[in-house]
């Protein structure tokens, strides 16, 4: 069987999935809230509504880019520690 087959067939499992879902979803607050807090250090301001037709176009898309790549980047690392702590266990 290839790597790639044995890593599929690892994270596939009922329990990975349970575990790997309730990390990113724990990590993806954290990091929300850490974004949020760093917004408003940087600009004084509370992070702008994206859908708020007054708000700056540049400040709207910049919160969401750093949004989004916040989000992004934590449930990539927690995938990736949950397929590597599944796999050191024997799964």
């Amino acid at each position: 069987m290839s790597e790639e087959a044995k890593n599929s067939n690892q994270t596939s499992g009922l329990e990975y999935k349970i575990v790997a879902g309730a990390l990113g979803a724990l990590a993806t607050f954290v990091v929300q809230k850490l974004i949020k807090s760093g917004w408003k250090q940087i600009t004084g301001q509370e992070p702008p509504d994206p859908n708020d037709p007054d708000a700056s176009a540049i400040a709207a898309v910049t919160w969401v880019a750093a949004s989004a790549v916040g989000v992004s980047v934590v449930q990539m690392l927690v995938q990736r520690f949950a397929a590597k702590r599944y796999r050191s266990l024997g799964h």
